[in-house]
């Protein structure tokens, strides 16, 4: 639980997205996740929980977790950022490169636009320097305004200590580029990505989306519905 709060507070610092797409890659082999394909395999949770689209291919597995409720979180963060939770296992000999770095999540229903991942360090620094901002400001209509000092304080003190967890938390749990040997058998962390550009403005009800990712020779898919068709019944959380 405290994951998941660390993680929608950080996108509610978020005052200006990073959003860039990323151009498409090199024509590379597809590993795509579909509903009752041999290797493939789908986990839905109850309402609290994430659901887990997994793909077996050989000696490797890739799994990507998405909150049901993704679609109404992330209309309420600043940027609208969307979340997901990637697990990849390697249980063969040879390496296995995962490039967060390429990953990118399609909006079907809006012309087909890509958005880019952000690097965790990139989305770390642009929170810190977002910060300094406001602190620089604050401390100016401090001045002007000193009867107010002793109220803000205290914010101030409590927005600085949740930037400092914020940015913890991008440097463990974010995911990275990682390449996967006999040492190092799994990784997993939250990839995240901006949600509006030129051709993505206001949601739908429902939405479809397609979020890939290169696993060594592969380019993976992971074709996914928000909120989820089928599910149990959707519940906010307090």
């Amino acid at each position: 639980m405290k994951t998941r709060f660390l993680m929608c507070a950080l996108v509610a610092l978020m005052l200006v997205p990073l959003t860039v797409a990323k151009k498409k890659p090199a024509t590379v082999p597809t590993l795509r996740w579909e509903q009752g394909a041999a290797g493939c395999s789908l986990e839905q949770s109850d309402a609290v929980a994430l659901d887990r689209y997994t793909i077996a291919q050989d000696a490797v597995s890739v799994t990507l977790a998405v909150d049901p409720r993704e679609l109404t979180q992330s209309q309420r963060r600043a940027g609208h950022v969307v979340s997901v939770f990637l697990t990849v296992r390697n249980k063969g000999a040879s390496l296995l490169l995962v490039q967060q770095s390429n990953a990118s999540l399609e909006f079907v229903n809006h012309s087909q636009w890509r958005f880019g991942s952000w690097d965790p360090d990139n989305l770390a620094n642009h929170i810190q320097n977002q910060t300094d901002d406001l602190m620089h400001q604050t401390d100016k209509d401090l001045a002007k305004r000193p009867e107010k000092v002793e109220k803000n304080e205290d914010r101030l003190r409590e927005h600085q200590k949740l930037v400092s967890e914020m940015l913890d938390f991008l440097s463990t749990q974010g995911l990275k580029d990682t390449v996967l040997d006999s040492t190092t058998r799994e990784v997993s962390g939250w990839v995240f990505f901006p949600s509006r550009g030129k051709w993505v403005g206001d949601w739908k009800k429902k939405e479809e989306f397609v979020f890939r990712i290169p696993v060594g020779g592969w380019m993976v898919e992971f074709p996914f519905q928000l909120p989820p068709s089928g599910h149990p019944q959707l519940k906010e959380r307090p």
